[in-house]
């Protein structure tokens, strides 16, 4: 159920139940003013024909009187003793009796329930006559259908207004919470520029204003993050060239290797300027776009082999020979495979045997990089950033795992066949029923897609 629908709801219930609360008791008097007048006429139809009677007590005289009522007297009658009734007459004998005893009017009931009002009238003789005034059905209700009508009208309307009240209303609200709802979504796609119009009651006027501070302040921070990243980078570009001057005069393999890795840590500082300069907009758009994976890892192992050459390490690296291509950047390819190989070369000895395969498994684009070393113990912990069990900041498989999840897939952790451990990373195929978090599975121990794929 919508905001709007539940207050149109709540707004019809309660203007309801006000408007009845006025119209139930204005129906009862209009019904109850209705019996009262007649009654009331009642009483004047046979005080009309009681006057007579005070007058002369002729039958002949009072059959004249009678029959010039007209209409009324048809719900009139004249008893005097010792001559014939005059009209007809409807009220018991016992209610004669009363009100001969009482000596005052006397409403009582005749044998069809019809109410009637009787009148003694003693004579100067000491007897006693009587007039009867019907109490019409007629009378009793009339105008009641019209102040009920009158009600039921009354009723619609003001239900009316008040829920096209409560819909103009809540047409600001829901207006004010889609636009703080559209607002929210933009800044979640990274689009930070985005405002909230401050406008409607306080309340919502109060949470346009908060969030429109939030995202100063979100913008504000990330603008302070990029600062500081690229004064970083501009910062060791100052150690880089020192270090690529001076090994200009070193001669040797070694000299070649540290020319290897200064060369790839000057592409990573310029690489991490050009995002800080573009932004979190353009990295994600960036990062949009496919990447080879045999390509990518085929370029990068270049690096990599010299490394492993110089710790005597045999590294396989086995890559499908077709383009594989994957939902992630060049660059967060490379960052992947360099936390993979780094996780290697940092935590086996010198001369530890090492694999790595780029391609299609079971369909889906994968990287997977073996060693026979010790292999890692925590398995499920491996991948939580900032867990390590050694003397490291925990952040390789981190950035591993993220990269996977970026591109659909999962990072899995297990055991190779030569005892070391296995890090698969599937850069795909997941990604309609993939779980957030880590990504960090097992695998079965003793088998080696690298070497699978390769034979």
């Amino acid at each position: 159920m919508t905001l709007r629908t539940w207050q149109l709801r709540l707004s019809l219930g309660i203007a309801l139940l006000t408007t009845l609360a006025f119209a139930l008791p204005l129906g009862y008097a209009a019904r109850q003013q209705a019996a009262d007048r007649a009654q009331q006429r009642s009483e004047r139809r046979a005080a009309a024909l009681v006057t007579v009677l005070a007058a002369t007590r002729d039958p002949r005289a009072v059959r004249a009187a009678w029959q010039s009522t007209g209409a009324d007297a048809a719900s009139t009658c004249v008893r005097v003793p010792g001559s014939a009734e005059v009209g007809r007459c409807r009220a018991p004998g016992s209610a004669l009796g009363h009100a001969s005893r009482e000596g005052r009017a006397v409403r009582t009931r005749t044998a069809d329930g019809q109410d009637v009002l009787l009148l003694p009238v003693r004579l100067p003789e000491g007897r006693t006559a009587f007039v009867e005034s019907l109490v019409r059905e007629t009378e009793r209700t009339d105008g009641v259908a019209a102040a009920w009508a009158v009600l039921a009208a009354a009723v619609a309307a003001l239900t009316l207004i008040a829920v096209m009240g409560a819909d103009l209303i809540s047409r600001r609200l829901v207006r004010s919470a889609g636009q703080l709802v559209r607002a929210a979504a933009a800044v979640g796609q990274g689009e930070l520029g985005v405002r909230v119009p401050v406008g409607g009651p306080r309340e919502v006027r109060k949470v346009a204003a908060a969030f429109n501070t939030m995202t100063d302040r979100i913008a504000e921070l990330m603008q302070s993050e990029r600062e500081f990243a690229a004064d970083l980078s501009h910062r060791l570009r100052t150690p880089l060239t020192a270090l690529k001057l001076d090994l200009d005069a070193v001669e040797g393999p070694a000299a070649d290797r540290l020319r290897a890795a200064v060369t790839a840590l000057d592409q990573q500082v310029t690489h991490l300027i050009g995002l800080t300069r573009k932004g979190s907009a353009d990295a994600t758009a960036a990062s949009d776009q496919a990447t080879d994976l045999t390509a990518v890892v085929g370029t990068r192992m270049a690096f990599w082999a010299t490394l492993a050459r110089a710790q005597g390490r045999d590294c396989d690296v086995t890559v499908d020979p077709a383009p594989v291509a994957v939902e992630v950047g060049e660059e967060e390819v490379v960052a992947a495979l360099d936390a993979l190989l780094g996780n290697v070369f940092r935590h086996t000895p010198p001369g530890t045997r090492c694999e790595v395969y780029a391609g299609l498994l079971d369909g889906v684009p994968s990287l997977v990089v073996e060693d026979a070393g010790p292999g890692i113990p925590a398995l499920e912990a491996a991948s939580v950033r900032g867990h390590s069990g050694g003397a490291s900041s925990g952040l390789g498989l981190d950035i591993a795992a993220r990269v996977a999840e970026e591109a659909g897939g999962r990072l899995l952790i297990g055991r190779s066949r030569h005892g070391g451990a296995q890090l698969l990373l599937r850069l795909g195929g997941d990604r309609p029923g993939r779980a957030r978090g880590p990504g960090t599975r097992g695998v079965p121990e003793s088998t080696s897609p690298a070497a699978d794929a390769a034979s």
